[in-house]
């Protein structure tokens, strides 16, 4: 399912108060997160949430049925994204001594409960104190799989032809 049809199934299901502009539309290899525009205060958006649940229900089951991806939610007013049906999936990692240590010392210090929260809050950290660098990061990748697409390899019936080198006489 492209990302124009996802966006047909938005307009064609949703209100205008959730369509202030293009969906953005996030593929991931396990997950497709559809993040709602909106021109309504930040407080708004449990209720737009609630209000919408039952069409976006409807059009993630449609995309669900297409693309065998589960879909996730948010909503953006401004520069502020509410993400509101996201998974969780475990991540094996190695961590050394010190790494440890510091996940522990936020648990007992009551800032997470587990390793596992300690270290999503420390990401949460990172992203938030060097957002702007992730987000031209993010641009980067973009732009280098916009350049990869556009890379059309063609399977060979053989080696690939190379051209003689200027001055070779074979």
């Amino acid at each position: 399912m492209h990302d124009e049809e996802i966006q047909h199934l938005i307009n064609q299901y949703l209100p205008i108060e959730v369509r202030a502009g293009l969906p953005d539309i996030r593929r991931y290899s396990d997950e497709l997160l559809i993040i709602l525009h909106i021109n309504r205060p930040l407080e708004d958006i449990p209720l737009l949430r609630e209000q919408t649940r039952r069409q976006r229900m409807r059009i993630a089951r449609e995309i669900e049925r297409q693309t065998g991806l589960p879909v996730a939610w948010g909503m953006r007013s401004a520069d502020h994204e509410v993400l509101f049906t996201t998974r969780t999936v475990p991540v094996m990692t190695r961590l050394g001594r010190a790494e440890r240590e510091l996940l522990d010392l936020l648990v007992a210090v009551g800032i997470a409960d587990t390793r596992s929260s300690a270290l999503a809050y420390i990401a949460r950290a990172f992203a938030y104190e060097h957002r702007e660098w992730l987000a031209e990061a993010r641009l980067a990748v973009g732009e280098m799989a916009r350049v990869r697409a556009r890379l059309q390899l063609q399977p060979r019936a053989g080696p690939p032809v190379v051209p003689p080198e200027p001055g070779d006489d074979a």
